[in-house]
């Protein structure tokens, strides 16, 4: 009990454990965005049930087919030619064998490094005022490095926003750049021309705002564009510090999207920046630009971190 306490005040150790007392979870979780899974902060234990290394995240989940999809996500994107900017996954426990057992007994759970927090969590912590400079640039191209990682090994990832990417490091650094940016939540990438599994209204595109307000969000066919829509809506948000349709409900996003839509990019001050998010929210799918396009476009070239800069 003494031990469990100075556990406790040290690494918020909370007694509970998974992998028979492999991994010891700490402080209390919190859900994740989609609401279907429990996110824990967790430690690796030594033979003596004490934490080692570095702290670790650990979702929870008792819906099997979209954690082993999400597992099989992770293996498949980050082995490819291009693996992107995601959080290291360590290991999919498809049993939990937890303690207590009652809580764990239905779940099974991926391990992942840890995030210190999200970008969205960051924006508010700054009063909701965007990055510019080098740390805007740091978090556009590990976002753009994502895309591309999903792109060519067949995927659309559908839920790229500010809230699945995190920061690794301590803080953002004095120097104004942003490191360790890193992508996370993978569970609602599907292969190109498959139908959606799951969607945010602030990162869906027009094309599926329409086909769901008329019924026919499920049969939805996935093109590499949606992911460009998301990403564009992501760099305003980033940009200027609130998601463009701040303070509208998912309801109100999806019916105004329907119609011809034309964002404004007033509140972006950057040119280059503001010409990279309007290609990127281009109404029409087929005009969108490719990853390609985005990493030959001079907001990232003239930056050192275009193509031959990563």
């Amino acid at each position: 009990m003494q031990k469990l306490k100075s556990l406790k005040k040290e690494y918020g150790i909370n007694g509970k454990t998974l992998a028979n007392g492999k991994y010891l979870l700490c402080d209390r979780p919190r859900r994740s965005t989609s609401g279907k899974s429990n996110i824990w902060g967790a430690y690796k234990a030594d033979e003596n049930g004490n934490p080692i290394g570095d702290k670790l995240t650990i979702k929870v989940s008792t819906n099997f087919d979209s954690m082993v999809r999400e597992d099989n996500n992770y293996n498949k994107v980050c082995s490819g030619l291009f693996p992107g900017r995601f959080v290291e996954k360590s290991e999919f426990l498809q049993v939990c064998d937890g303690y207590p057992v009652k809580e764990f007994e239905t779940s099974c759970a991926l391990v992942i490094e840890n995030g210190r927090k999200d970008l969205r969590a960051i924006l508010n912590e700054r009063g909701f005022r965007g990055f510019d400079g080098r740390a805007m640039r740091d978090a556009a191209s590990a976002a753009l490095q994502c895309i591309q990682a999903m792109h060519s090994t067949g995927f659309v990832w559908t839920d790229l926003k500010t809230e699945n990417f995190v920061i690794v490091s301590d803080e953002i650094g004095d120097n104004g750049m942003l490191p360790g940016v890193k992508g996370i939540d993978l569970e609602s990438a599907i292969p190109r021309g498959g139908n959606p599994v799951d969607f945010s209204p602030e990162a869906c595109p027009p094309e599926f705002a329409t086909a769901f307000v008329s019924g026919e969000g499920l049969q939805f066919t996935l093109d590499y564009s949606y992911d460009i829509w998301s990403y564009g809506m992501m760099l305003y948000e980033l940009t200027t510090g609130k998601p463009y349709f701040d303070g509208k409900t998912p309801a109100q996003i999806t019916m105004m999207l329907q119609y011809e839509f034309e964002p404004d990019l007033s509140a972006v001050s950057d040119d280059k920046l503001r010409d990279v998010i309007g290609q990127c929210l281009r109404y029409d799918p087929r005009k969108r630009p490719g990853v390609t396009n985005l990493l030959l476009h001079p907001y990232f070239l003239t930056s050192g971190i275009g193509p031959f800069g990563f």
